[in-house]
């Protein structure tokens, strides 16, 4: 069987960069987002919010065919991203980056172990606010810059109705069921050369 390492913290944590420097340090492993499979994010705000004010449940998240995949992996049976339509396919390591860790039930009892990163709240925002500023800044079509900028208004709009409360709930949730604690506002591939020492082989 398969060893599944989750990756959890608060957007902008820098969960995808150590999923991926993590993945790429062992010798043997693959990595699995979900991002590419989570709907959440595409519903309108106020859906969200009644989700939040229902006590947030990550259950009713939805996530079709997330568990499944990472059930498969773990029993060493390829898969296809429905984000990418890239086979993954299985390895002695698979790194799920989740922003639920262990508190999702149906993809959190597929964990042996799971990482937290403890990013300060402010350079987890400044993080993401500065890669789609960068974008915009860069690029040459003004109705691209002026798109990109039109989202980031929306994000900050929802960051301020939604995402401060999800990343409350986060670090009190996901947070306790970490077996390893990492400062996220390190080098990621320092933190994916130290944490190799703690997986099981």
């Amino acid at each position: 069987m398969n060893i599944v390492i989750g990756v959890s913290g608060p957007p902008g944590s820098g969960k995808t960069t150590l999923a991926l420097a993590l993945a790429s340090a062992l010798e043997d492993a693959v990595s699995i987002h979900m991002d590419n499979y989570e709907q959440m994010t595409r519903k309108p705000l106020d859906e969200v919010a009644r989700w939040l004010d229902a006590g947030a449940p990550f259950e009713g998240v939805p996530m079709p065919g997330l568990e499944e995949h990472l059930a498969r992996l773990k029993a060493g049976h390829a898969v296809i991203d429905p984000a990418t339509g890239m086979t993954v396919r299985p390895a002695r390591y698979i790194v799920f980056e989740t922003q639920f860790g262990r508190a999702h039930p149906g993809t959190g009892r597929g964990i042996d172990v799971l990482v937290w990163l403890d990013t300060l709240a402010d350079v987890a925002l400044a993080r993401t606010l500065r890669a789609h500023t960068s974008a915009a800044c860069q690029a040459e079509d003004d109705a691209d810059c002026a798109g990109r900028m039109a989202w980031l208004d929306g994000y900050l709009e929802s960051y301020l109705r939604l995402v401060a409360r999800l990343v409350t709930l986060q670090r009190d949730r996901v947070r306790p069921g970490a077996d390893i604690v990492v400062d996220g506002n390190r080098d990621p591939a320092v933190l994916a050369s130290e944490l190799l020492r703690h997986l099981p082989r």
